[in-house]
C-alpha cells in the first residue's frame, strides 16, 4: 500500500504519524508551524490493514499523534501497537496536546452543528490558582520599581499630545476585567478627540502624529500602572476588551468569557505572538490567552516580558 504524505516540507524534517485524523488535526494542518518541522503521514485505523509498527519502523516515525475526539474506544490491537511504539522511543501525543505544543495555543474547534469540542477547557486555570494569586504581590512590587521610569515617560507623552493635538491628555474607557466585571482603563490619548469609534485599522488616519510614536513605544499604555495599583489589572494577562466587543466575541465563540477568569494585563501571550493582530485574529488571540491561563508559570511571564521588550525595540505596533 502506497503511503501518502499530505504536507510538503523541506528536509530535514521529522516524520509524524497522525492516527484517525479529525477536526483538531485538520485545524493543525491548516497552520504553517506544523509543516516547518514535520512531514505528516495519515493513518486510518478502520481502513488500514497494516499495523502502526510497520509504519513506525519502515518510515522511521519519531512522533505519533492520535485524535480521540472521534473515537468512543481504542481497539486492543491499536492500543498494543501504540504502547509498543512508545516503548521503542516514539513520542505519542493526543491531538489536542500536540496542537498546543506546536502552536503554543489551545485549539478551539466549533463544529458546523454549533457544538464545541471540549477537552479539559472548563477546568482551565485551576492548577495554577496559588501562583496566579501571588501575582498581585509581584505586580505591586514591579510597578513601584517602574514608577521612577514611567512617570517621566508619561510626562513626555502628555507634552507631545498637548503640542500636537487639541483635547484631553488621557483616554478613559470602560473595559471588561476579571469575572466579567467592568472597570475604567487609563491610557494616553493617541487619536483625535472626535472620531467615529470602532476598530483600529492599518494606517488609521484617526491616530495623531504623536499617537503613532506613543503606540509604537507603548508609552500610551503606561498610565495603566494606575489600574495595576488599583487591582483592576495585572502586568501580564489577556488584554481587556470593550463591553460591546466582548458581547460580539461571545457570540462568535462561547469560550471567550473564559479569558476573564484572571485579571487582564498590560501585555500578554497573545500580544507578543500577534503584535499586529486584526479583528480577524480574535480566535487565535483567544487560543493564546487560554494557553497562558492553562500553562501559567513565572518563566512564562519572564518570556512575555522579554518578548514585549523586543516588540517595543523593533517598533512593532498593534
Amino acid at each position: 500500500m502506497k503511503i501518502k504524505t499530505y504536507l510538503k516540507v523541506s528536509n530535514p524534517v521529522e516524520r509524524c504519524l497522525f492516527i484517525n485524523v479529525s477536526d483538531i488535526s485538520l485545524k493543525l494542518f491548516r497552520g504553517n508551524k506544523l509543516r516547518q518541522s514535520f512531514k505528516v503521514i495519515r493513518y486510518n485505523s478502520e481502513r488500514n490493514s497494516k499495523s502502526i509498527l510497520e509504519y513506525v519502523f519502515r518510515l522511521n516515525i519519531k512522533t505519533i499523534v492520535i485524535e480521540t475526539s472521534n473515537l468512543n474506544h481504542l481497539p486492543e490491537n491499536l492500543t498494543n501497537d501504540i504502547i509498543d511504539a512508545r516503548l521503542s522511543g516514539v513520542k505519542v501525543y493526543d491531538a489536542h496536546e500536540f496542537y498546543e505544543i506546536v502552536n503554543k495555543r489551545i485549539p478551539l474547534v466549533k463544529l458546523s452543528t454549533n457544538e464545541y469540542l471540549a477537552d479539559d477547557i472548563f477546568s482551565i486555570g485551576l492548577k495554577h490558582q496559588s501562583g496566579l494569586s501571588s501575582k498581585r504581590i509581584v505586580d505591586i512590587l514591579v510597578t513601584l520599581l517602574l514608577l521612577p521610569l514611567a512617570i517621566p515617560l508619561i510626562f513626555i507623552g502628555c507634552l507631545l499630545t498637548l503640542i500636537t493635538s487639541p483635547g484631553k491628555l488621557f483616554f478613559v474607557q470602560e473595559r471588561i476585567g476579571r469575572n466579567s466585571k467592568m472597570f475604567k482603563i487609563y491610557k494616553l490619548r493617541t487619536m483625535k478627540s472626535k472620531h467615529s469609534g470602532g476598530y483600529t485599522i492599518s494606517n488609521d488616519d484617526r491616530i495623531t502624529f504623536a499617537g503613532k510614536f506613543l503606540r509604537m513605544t507603548k508609552i500610551d499604555e503606561l498610565p495603566q500602572i494606575y489600574n495595576i495599583l488599583r487591582g483592576d489589572m495585572s502586568l501580564i494577562g489577556p488584554r481587556p476588551e470593550r463591553p460591546e466587543f466582548v458581547k460580539i466575541y461571545n457570540e462568535e465563540n462561547a469560550y471567550f468569557d473564559l479569558r476573564h477568569i484572571i485579571k487582564p494585563g498590560v501585555t500578554g501571550w497573545a500580544q507578543v505572538h500577534l503584535p499586529k493582530a486584526t479583528p480577524e485574529d480574535n480566535l487565535k488571540k483567544l487560543e493564546y490567552d487560554l494557553y497562558y491561563i492553562k500553562n501559567y508559570s513565572w518563566l512564562m511571564d519572564i518570556e512575555i516580558i522579554l518578548k514585549t521588550i523586543k516588540v517595543v525595540v523593533t517598533m512593532n505596533s498593534n
